[in-house]
């Protein structure tokens, strides 16, 4: 059997020793043994759980879903409905959060056309157009842009 220290586990995972204790607290990771001089001992089995953890972290899933995932992993004979739906949110999410960013590049980009780098601060476009009140909302935003044109 392959035990790891906690430096070991953390190293192994690439998960701080910090973060490996904070999941052992709110019981997303099960609490380690403990040797006879009190040290905490970590098996492959719990560095394969670390592992999806981290995993789904960076996929951006909340430790509350990771604990549904957890749960839902307890019973393999049953659909996995609940783990699409809750991949179908996260999709749902990105998403709108690349329409944001499209519209964000959109008005750098708007920005950006507002100078040239042969002005000086006084005539910068950029510092005038951000320099206005915004409108109601990014729609108000992008309308006003649209009858400049």
């Amino acid at each position: 059997m392959i035990n790891f220290t906690i430096g070991q586990l953390a190293k192994k995972s690439g998960v701080s020793v910090d973060t490996i204790r904070y999941y052992e607290k709110i019981g997303l990771l099960e609490k380690a043994n403990r040797t006879a001089g009190n040290y905490r001992y970590y098996s492959a089995q719990m560095l394969s759980e670390l592992l999806f953890l981290k995993h789904c972290r960076e996929l951006g899933i909340t430790l509350q879903d990771i604990q549904k995932l957890k749960a839902l992993s307890t019973n393999p004979a049953q659909t996995c409905m609940e783990v699409d739906h809750l991949i179908d949110q996260y999709l749902a999410e990105v998403s709108q959060k690349i329409k944001n960013l499209e519209h964000l590049k959109q008005d750098l980009t708007h920005l950006k056309q507002q100078c040239s780098q042969h002005r000086t601060i006084e005539q910068c476009g950029i510092l005038k157009e951000l320099h206005q009140p915004l409108e109601c909302g990014h729609e108000a935003h992008q309308h006003k842009k649209a009858s400049q044109s």
